[in-house]
């Protein structure tokens, strides 16, 4: 029998109507159908408040409102077969809570956020269950899903996962997303992770698609963020969607496409309350005679942290060190560029005083000058990069509109052009680049 798997996100699992929903895109579900979930949307931002912020209720209070989040969504939860593990969990959570708060430990940090899955899988398996689709939660723990690294940017161990998972026969199988086991504990997989870890399974269980359901139609050629009326894609290939998540959030987590590319598995991105639209399917490249600009991706509002370096100082060491000590502070570096006696980091404008303070206080770096507030932009569409009169249009339409527009020459892709502008230019720029790529609807 086929294997079709589905992923349902946070903003897919909002309300009682979205649960219904679920419910019957499973239910009208070609072949044998396995179900990745996420946490319930809002459940993860309230852990991590809850873990890190310390807010004023007590943990036996917080998992409480946990609790009664979950069963307002999926009444049928407290009289399911898992009513018990249901509770067990949210003691789990407790405990993992109360832990936390007396020593700060990643692994039980990592456990204690991917409760909010665990929750999930109970309640969406209790709502198939209930009406009439035999349905059974599937951890990752017990499932067999490795991961490789620790904290929240770990990655799919795939060599393991696939000699490992082993799904449950005879029901539907509801996969915990976004976490999974180390040889440390549990780690997590970054931002949009269950995204990863639903195509992780289709690669090991060789199955025939994935679909991922979501609240939007499909991919848009430029991110709803900036609230221009841009072009529904029908298609995009592996690699281009690999390059617009990156530049995209929050489209998809920037690997999930890889496990699909060997197999050649497509990935159908779908609007959950409008089965009837097709969205935008993921696949193999397909080479257009004159390439064009299929989308723009936008990473906005970053600044440029950089220093020289005297000869006694080793570029390596001083770019992982630096790399190293933003990573503890939980700031995420958007880009580098490092050559020989010189090192240029791009941070959000939000961390950038906290980034410069924190490297400006490492004995080991010296301490960096900042730059002007820039954006990225990301031109996506398979052989533009190799294409000139591309680049060209593009610069020209950007001196028509009188941008500041820079091309990155630091490297060459075949998929894709770089190039930044001010920030201040960051909306002006979207919107007349798109119109003169025809990438904004009509």
């Amino acid at each position: 029998m086929n294997i079709h798997v589905h992923k349902f996100g946070g903003s897919c699992l909002s309300a009682i109507e979205d649960i219904d929903a679920v419910v019957e895109r499973i239910r009208r579900a070609e072949g044998r159908a396995v179900v990745v979930v996420s946490a319930f949307n809002g459940i993860t931002d309230r852990l991590i408040e809850q873990i890190d912020y310390r807010s004023a209720s007590s943990n036996s209070t917080f998992t409480a409102s946990i609790e009664l989040e979950h069963i307002e969504r999926v009444p049928e939860i407290a009289t399911s077969p898992w009513a018990v593990r249901f509770a067990d969990t949210l003691h789990h959570l407790a405990k993992l809570l109360d832990s936390h708060a007396n020593e700060s430990n990643i692994e039980v940090r990592a456990d204690a956020l991917a409760c909010g899955e665990r929750l999930s899988s109970l309640a969406i398996a209790a709502a198939l269950d209930a009406r009439g689709i035999p349905s059974i939660p599937a951890w990752s723990e017990e499932t067999g899903i490795r991961l490789i690294g620790r904290g929240e940017d770990a990655r799919i161990d795939a060599n393991r996962t696939k000699q490992l998972l082993e799904i449950p026969a005879g029901a539907v199988p509801v996969i915990t997303g976004w976490y999974g086991v180390t040889k440390d504990g549990y780690a997590l997989l970054g931002r949009g992770g269950s995204d990863l870890t639903a195509t992780a399974v289709a690669a090991a269980l060789d199955a025939s698609s994935v679909t991922i359901w979501r609240d939007v139609e499909g991919v848009l050629a430029l991110s709803p963020r900036w609230t221009l009326p841009a072009r529904n894609l029908s298609n995009l290939s592996y690699t281009e969607a690999a390059e617009l998540a990156l530049f995209s959030e929050p489209m998809l987590h920037p690997s999930t496409v890889e496990p699909l590319r060997v197999p050649g598995i497509p990935l159908y991105l779908r609007p959950l309350h409008s089965p009837e639209i097709d969205g935008t399917i993921i696949g193999p490249s397909i080479r257009l005679e004159d390439p064009q600009v299929r989308a723009v991706g936008c990473l906005p509002r970053l600044v440029p942290l950089s220093w020289s370096l005297s000869n006694a100082l080793s570029l390596a060491e001083c770019v992982s060190d630096a790399m190293a000590t933003l990573g503890r502070a939980r700031i995420r570096v958007a880009g580098i560029r490092a050559q020989q006696g010189h090192v240029r980091l791009l941070v959000s404008s939000r961390m950038a005083a906290r980034a410069k303070r924190i490297l400006s206080e490492k004995p080991s770096l010296p301490t960096p000058e900042r730059g002007d507030t820039l954006s990225i932009l990301c031109f996506v569409g398979e052989g533009i990069g190799q294409d000139s009169t591309i680049r060209n249009k593009i610069e020209s339409f950007a001196k028509e509109s009188k941008i500041n527009l820079h091309f990155s020459e630091d490297e060459n892709r075949d998929h894709a052009i770089h190039a930044t502008v001010p920030a201040n230019q960051t909306e002006i720029a979207l919107q007349s680049l798109c119109t003169a790529l025809d990438l904004l609807a009509q």
